[in-house]
């Protein structure tokens, strides 16, 4: 059964991405850093609602990695205003949090105690996608 707050965080993954790849491609710095920050402001809300969602569920790890991205946008929200230039090393920052935060929403049952409240979630087998 989908909430609002599933369908808001659909909304904002898909406009985060959509403004996120738009602005990789613009030419002009202000156009840029004006789509970079809609982007950042619908992963901020989506994320957020994505880390509720997963913690009611039991499902720390997972609602850890959603809580993670959402430091991780925060932090390039916030240097994005600087220009892309002077801001290299906060990005760098933030990408790392994005990259600890997909190993946190995407391996549970490898970080995750055993026994831990994990168990709603389908197995995370490489082997069982390729077949």
């Amino acid at each position: 059964m989908r909430t609002t707050s599933d369908t808001v965080a659909v909304i904002g993954l898909a406009i985060g991405g959509a403004f996120g790849l738009a602005g990789t491609f613009v030419a002009s710095a202000s156009l840029r850093e004006t789509l970079w920050t809609i982007d950042g402001a619908a992963l901020v809300v989506a994320t957020a609602l994505l880390t509720m969602k997963y913690q009611r569920l039991g499902n720390d790890c997972v609602a850890a990695g959603f809580l993670t991205f959402l430091a991780g946008e925060t932090l390039l929200m916030a240097v994005n205003a600087a220009g892309l230039q002077a801001s290299v090393p906060s990005y760098v920052g933030g990408i790392s949090l994005w990259a600890a935060a997909l190993v946190m929403v995407s391996a549970p049952r490898n970080l995750c105690p055993v026994g831990a409240a994990h168990r709603s979630l389908p197995p995370c087998s490489l082997s069982s996608r390729l077949a």
